[in-house]
């Protein structure tokens, strides 16, 4: 019995020696197991002083492990996370989930660590976990962070780029519409320019004209005057003579020889009777050169820039006498008729309607003569051309407040595109040289804007062209 009691202890106790040797393998390679691994593997008391590291710690944070046993993990911690861990100390018997925060640590190089704890009491009073090294992370999410923020700097400072670009766009639209504008006042002011100034040298040429003509008319009025009424009394003392003669003649019919040889040379009865004649003509002469002086002084109307009623017809009947020679012509004769109604004085300024009066009718003889040209060329004989070149003169009240004006020819007529620009300043259909593209444009400057008027033209080609002209019969003061 004392054998087996002696052989089953011996058994006993080999097997608590290999269960000893097998717990102490295992907890070696426990131990190696932790030693080796990357995270830091800690314990301490309820105090927070470490009872055990790895050698992660030393790899990690440049402590040696035996160093920092039995101290406060706490004197590692960055300032800012030191109260949070001790915050944990205290509430570590009530807290019994696994507390994970980012903490701060101190390396010994003093260079900060960010670690993240991971930990969590137990029974027996004592707190185990771990600590990962996530600096690389916390790095990189703090490059992101700047990063986004310098990008959300470059964003909003794109944004305010973009404003100010939209804004210094508007400003530049505005000050280019600003431009546009004043181009176009500009060259709105230079064709005014152009056109007052084309005004004041028509105005010019036409007072010099009118100074001209008046004083043309002034001079030769004198002399006609004189002739004129002394032809009165020539023509008186002619007939006083003529009737000697006859007298003599009857009381002595029989003359000496050389009174009859006389008579025979001057040919007396032929001189008796046409010498009358001459008298008469020239008296006709001597009228007709006063109507023409009248005439002059009536066109040139220096005297009288101001508004004052006038004869209308008065006006177009001294324009046709200065124009009589172009209306003859030479191989053509251009008829003028005129149907002339019964019209009031009308107030204007004489002297600016009688140039309307002139210009409309230069116009019309040109155009006429243009068409009596082509009608010549376009047929083989020209005495075999049935154009008769014309040109009518209406006039008529209308009602009490106005008159009109028609003056028509049978010229050349226009386009409806010529007509359109007629009025335009510096607008001609004539050669160069001939004209300035300004009478007509002048005219209705003074029709319409002098007079408040009207002028209008209506034209087809190789039909004529008829100008109506509307004049108020009392202007507004």
């Amino acid at each position: 019995m004392k054998s087996d009691f002696l052989a089953e202890n011996e058994l006993h106790t080999q097997i608590q020696y290999r269960l000893i040797e097998q717990i102490s393998e295992s907890e070696r390679r426990y131990r190696e197991l932790v030693e080796n691994l990357r995270e830091i593997v800690f314990k301490c008391d309820k105090a927070g002083n470490i009872t055990l590291l790895n050698k992660a710690w030393t790899l990690t944070l440049g402590y040696s492990a035996p160093e920092c046993l039995n101290r406060p993990i706490d004197d590692y911690l960055h300032a800012e996370d030191r109260q949070r861990w001790l915050n944990f100390l205290t509430q570590m018997d009530t807290q019994q989930d696994l507390a994970c925060w980012e903490l701060r640590f101190h390396h010994k190089n003093a260079e900060i660590i960010w670690l993240e704890l991971s930990a969590r009491s137990e029974a027996q009073g004592e707190i185990c976990g771990s600590l990962t090294n996530i600096t690389d992370r916390k790095r990189t999410q703090a490059a992101l962070k700047e990063a986004n923020e310098a990008l959300q700097m470059r964003i909003e400072q794109l944004r305010v780029e973009n404003r100010e670009r939209k804004q210094t766009e508007a400003t530049l639209l505005e000050s280019k519409e600003q431009l546009k504008q004043q181009k176009q006042q500009l060259e709105a002011t230079l064709e005014e320019l152009k056109q007052t100034q084309a005004k004041l040298l028509h105005a010019e040429k036409m007072s010099s004209l009118g100074q001209l003509v008046a004083g043309i008319a002034h001079e030769i009025n004198n002399p006609v005057n004189f002739i004129y009424g002394n032809i009165i009394h020539a023509n008186a003392y002619i007939k006083d003579l003529l009737d000697l003669i006859s007298l003599y003649d009857q009381h002595y019919t029989e003359a000496v020889p050389d009174i009859q040889e006389k008579i025979r040379k001057i040919d007396l009865n032929f001189l008796l009777s046409d010498l009358p004649k001459i008298i008469f003509s020239m008296e006709m002469g001597a009228e007709r050169i006063r109507e023409i002086v009248l005439s002059l002084r009536n066109f040139s109307r220096l005297d009288e820039a101001e508004i004052k009623p006038v004869d209308i017809h008065e006006g177009i009947n001294s324009t046709l006498m200065i124009l009589q020679s172009r209306l003859k012509g030479v191989n053509n004769h251009i008829q003028v008729i005129k149907e002339y109604s019964k019209l009031p004085l009308v107030e204007c300024y004489a002297g600016q309607l009688n140039q309307v009066f002139m210009n409309l009718l230069s116009n019309a003889i040109d155009a006429i003569r243009t068409r009596c040209i082509s009608e010549t060329i376009n047929r083989e004989n020209p005495e075999l051309c049935c154009f008769t070149p014309m040109i009518r003169i209406y006039t008529e009240a209308v009602g009490d407040h106005c008159v009109v004006i028609r003056i028509i020819d049978n010229g050349t007529g226009m386009s409806e595109e010529t007509r359109k620009r007629i009025f335009d300043p510096f607008f001609s259909t004539k050669p160069v040289g001939k004209g300035t593209g300004l009478g007509l444009s002048i005219s209705y400057q003074i029709v319409v804007e002098k007079h408040g008027g009207v002028l209008e033209c209506a034209s087809e080609l190789e039909q004529g062209t008829e100008f109506l002209m509307k004049l108020p019969i009392a202007l507004l003061h």
